[in-house]
């Protein structure tokens, strides 16, 4: 099969993060005949079954791993080719197309061009659940330790350039809490609302101070934090007492992925609000391998020199699998998550030249 006609099967089957996977992982596991797969299931916070697989050529240290999540994130409704894709002016549109399924449809079709039975060195995939809700099978498979490899590419679009390096990513919620009253005597209340206010503008401060701690790698060369949502107050006519307040920040590598948690600790406690931070997610960020060799590989092949991203990715929980690994695929980040996501057919013909290649220098 063609790899656009891979991918149009893919973006055709629904999985959205908060559904079940396996009609991803059914399909895929049918491209990889003769190849050894182990499921890793779980079940997520609502009782979904997700799975999780490494499929292998031959046991031992994988030479090469490809790794890719099967999730995507939600699409709007209207949105009619959404999971009905098409292909229109040498793109392919539909949610997913660009992340990441679009990877995982170069993946099998460029393992399906190769004789796995004579590759000298084990070859591998793992394919991996809900990473678009925070890593979580990426996590589940770290924490098991499941794979070793040499040499390992995870699967994100980065306009086909190699990724040595990556943001970190942060979640927290700071619950700010005030005393209601009627609003005609808001002097026998708090607002919380108000208090919100202060600790937002603390936290711009908060922002100042990250952005000057430099990293020249990154676009931002810095830690960016983002104040996303803000919610409180029950009516009107009522003094709130009590705001939330969204908050989040990507860490650069080498930087304490807690250290912006320790600034907003301590901005609000200079405030002298009833305001706490709950801390939800704290992913670290992607830093370089000690070696080279991979991305250098993929250099010369591509005609593209390395580069860092400012998303987070799956390679901060998996590179501790593998001596090396770069991120790495077709399409443009900025077009994914949003209605019209698409990726270039053009890109997708030359990851799987890539990849191909890939596994000829280094596995058989």
């Amino acid at each position: 099969m063609k790899v656009e006609d891979i991918l149009l099967d893919l973006v055709a089957i629904p999985s959205v993060s908060q559904i079940a996977n396996e009609p991803v992982i059914g399909y895929a596991e049918k491209h990889l005949a003769g190849w050894k797969i182990v499921r890793y299931p779980y079940r997520d916070a609502a009782g979904v079954e997700k799975i999780n697989i490494l499929a292998t050529t031959k046991p031992g240290t994988a030479e090469l791993a490809f790794v890719c999540h099967t999730d995507t994130v939600p699409y709007n409704q209207e949105w009619s080719e959404a999971v009905r894709p098409v292909i229109r002016g040498g793109k392919l549109y539909g949610r997913g197309s660009c992340d990441v399924k679009g990877f995982l449809a170069c993946v099998l079709s460029a393992t399906a061009k190769v004789d796995v039975a004579r590759l000298a060195k084990p070859l591998a995939i793992v394919l991996t659940a809900d990473e678009e809700i925070g890593c979580v099978g990426a996590k589940f498979l770290a924490r098991k330790r499941v794979l070793r490899a040499r040499h390992m590419i995870i699967g994100e679009p980065t306009g086909l350039r190699p990724v040595c390096a990556g943001k970190g990513y942060a979640l927290a919620e700071i619950v700010v809490r005030g005393k209601e009253a009627h609003s005609a005597f808001p002097a026998r209340g708090r607002s919380a609302i108000f208090d919100a206010a202060r600790v937002v503008t603390a936290l711009e401060r908060v922002a100042k101070k990250l952005a000057a701690r430099k990293n020249r790698a990154f676009d931002p060369p810095f830690t960016t934090l983002n104040v996303g949502m803000i919610q409180g107050g029950t009516a009107k006519n009522i003094v709130a007492g009590e705001c939330r307040i969204t908050v989040e920040w990507r860490p650069v590598p080498g930087q304490a992925g807690d250290w912006a948690a320790e600034l907003i600790r301590e901005a609000l406690a200079g405030l002298r609000v009833d305001a706490v931070l709950d801390v939800k997610r704290l992913d670290p960020a992607f830093a370089p391998s000690e070696t080279r060799d991979l991305a250098t590989l993929v250099e010369s092949l591509t005609g593209r020199s390395a580069a860092t991203v400012s998303f987070g990715t799956e390679a901060a929980h998996l590179s501790g699998l593998a001596s090396e690994a770069i991120v790495f695929g077709p399409g443009d980040m900025t077009v994914a998550h949003k209605s019209g996501e698409f990726v270039p057919v053009k890109e997708l013909h030359e990851c799987v030249g890539y990849l191909g290649e890939l596994i000829e220098r280094l596995c058989a």
